[in-house]
This record gives C-alpha cells, sequence and structure tokens, in this order.
C-alpha cells in the first residue's frame, strides 16, 4: 500500500502538476481513509466498498474519527466533500492504472456545499493601505512591491514566491505566471505595480534571469513572510474576519467587474480553469448593489 501511495503522489506532482500543498492534503486525507479502515478492522483499501466510504464520511462528518486529533465540533460539508473528491481520485488512478476494477467511492453523493463570498477590500482601504510601508528603507520598498504586485496582478502567493527576474518584462508590460497544474499565463503588470517593481529591481541591482524577484534569505522569500506584509498593512486600514494575500487576489477581481471588465478576462488572468470560478464575483457585485438598495431606497 506505501509503494502505491507513493506511485499516486508521483501521479499528482507529474501527470496532474499539483502544488506540494495539495498534495499533503491527498496524503493526510488518504492517512485518515487507511487508519480508518485499520480502526474499523475492515479489508485492505483495494477491498473497500462503497458502504465503508459511506461510513467513513459520516464518521468524519461528526469527527468522530480524527487520525490522532482531539475531538472538535464537526467539520464542514466542504471539509467532507474534499475527503471524498481525494478517494475518488485515489481509486479512479486505481482503476486507470488497472490495479482495481471499481471504484467504491465513484457512487457516494457529495455533500451539498454553499459557496462562501470571498472577501475583499474597499478600494478606499487599498489606497490606504499602500501607502503605509516606509518605501524609505530596503524592506518598506519590498513591502509595498509585494502589496502592488498582488493587487495589480490578482496572483497568488505561491505564484508570488515563484517568479524569478526573467518571467518580468517591465517595457512589454507583462508578467509571466506558472500558475495551478503547471499551466503557464501572461499577466498585465502596468501603473502602480509596474513603477514600484522598476524601483525594486533598482534597488536590488544586477542578478541573473532565474534569480527570485523576492529573494528572501534562502531562495525566495517565505510563505509567512508574505502573509506578514499582507496582514501588517491591510489590517490596519481593513475591517475584515481576516485579512491574506489572497483577500487582495479577491479585491483586483471585484474591483475589475465593477469597473466593467470582461468575466472572460478576468478568468484568464486570474488563471481559473473554469468561468464557474470566476463567476462568484458576479455575486459579490449582486451582494454589494442589492446592499446600496437597501440603505438608500426608501422602502428598501
Amino acid at each position: 500500500m506505501q509503494q502505491l501511495l507513493d506511485a499516486f503522489e508521483a501521479y499528482l506532482a507529474g501527470e496532474k502538476g499539483y502544488s506540494p500543498r495539495t498534495q499533503a492534503a491527498y496524503r493526510r486525507d488518504l492517512a485518515q481513509w487507511l487508519d480508518f479502515l485499520g480502526y474499523m478492522g475492515d479489508a485492505a483499501a483495494l477491498d473497500a466498498g462503497r458502504d465503508q466510504v459511506r461510513r467513513f464520511l459520516a464518521l468524519v462528518r461528526r469527527d468522530a474519527f480524527a487520525a490522532g486529533r482531539p475531538r472538535k465540533p464537526s467539520l464542514s460539508d466542504r471539509t467532507v466533500a474534499r475527503k471524498l473528491s481525494t478517494l475518488r481520485a485515489f481509486y479512479r488512478w486505481l482503476n486507470r492504472t488497472g490495479r482495481l476494477a471499481a471504484n467504491p467511492a465513484a457512487l457516494v453523493q457529495v455533500p451539498r456545499t454553499g459557496r462562501a463570498l470571498p472577501l475583499f477590500a474597499e478600494e478606499g482601504w487599498v489606497h490606504r493601505m499602500m501607502a503605509l510601508p516606509d518605501t524609505t528603507t530596503p524592506r518598506g520598498l519590498r513591502d509595498r512591491a509585494v502589496l502592488e504586485l498582488l493587487y495589480g496582478t490578482g496572483l497568488r502567493l505561491a505564484e508570488l514566491r515563484g517568479l524569478v527576474r526573467d518571467d518580468l518584462d517591465l517595457r512589454g508590460g507583462l508578467l509571466r505566471v506558472l500558475g495551478k497544474g503547471n499551466k503557464e499565463r501572461l499577466v498585465p503588470v502596468q501603473g502602480e505595480a509596474s513603477r514600484w517593481l522598476e524601483r525594486w529591481l533598482a534597488h536590488l541591482g544586477p542578478a541573473t534571469g532565474d534569480a527570485p524577484l523576492f529573494p528572501g534569505r534562502d531562495g525566495p522569500l517565505g510563505r509567512r513572510t508574505i502573509q506578514r506584509i499582507v496582514e501588517r498593512a491591510l489590517g490596519q486600514v481593513a475591517t475584515l474576519a481576516r485579512v491574506s494575500p489572497h483577500v487582495l487576489r479577491h479585491s483586483f477581481a471585484t474591483h475589475l467587474l465593477d469597473r466593467g471588465a470582461d468575466l472572460r478576462a478576468i478568468q484568464e488572468m486570474l488563471g481559473h480553469a473554469s468561468l464557474a470560478s470566476t463567476q462568484v464575483y458576479t455575486h459579490v457585485t449582486t451582494e454589494k448593489l442589492k446592499a446600496v438598495h437597501r440603505k438608500a431606497h426608501p422602502r428598501g
């Protein structure tokens, strides 16, 4: 079984191009599934049936079986659906590679999950946030360039970390981004983002084309450092339940849509494989319109 899990993880990394974080999530879900089978005294994973999958999901939903974690409130439908998706993908791979004829997770119903609207920052908050870093210092200059790039392009945190010097073409106003599934896309870099990146590059000085655009102590700037940059700046001006680099990605898409950008163009810039993923931002703008109506209309 360990050999199968190793081969499946190699498939996720090589053929599917999943990130290390996504691979780790699959690995955790499968470890919990195997622990469940052992705990219940059931057959090996290759002999598991649909009833065992259903029982596993029912216990996971109540968090009655939590793979060594302390008991806590029930898991969300979204988390349960992700675990089922992991099992389906694993058994589908076993089918394709001739190791198993049936997929016990195939006909198990996915829990219905309501899609939460993405958090985004108001435009005024973004403008105030950008003025906070002390750009007379190298650290402040770096922070401003990171903030401008995240908001100006809608990059994911991992995509920003993966950028090297050769990915940026300031003269052409374009950025080459390697997104999910190792899919490459071009994103416009203009206006304030371009100007602050130019200042940042001037501070860095000459380097090879494969040098990180935002270097850290050993390789690219750390994930937690980037998160702190956003938390430190956006957290001072925004009244949100949480702040993160992804909030700036949501803000990028929401503000473009508010100002009339085409949904397909936003999809391409965000690197969404499906337009359905981008359409959530239309719900955001609709909710904003409804809020304005409720507040302003005499009988709202």
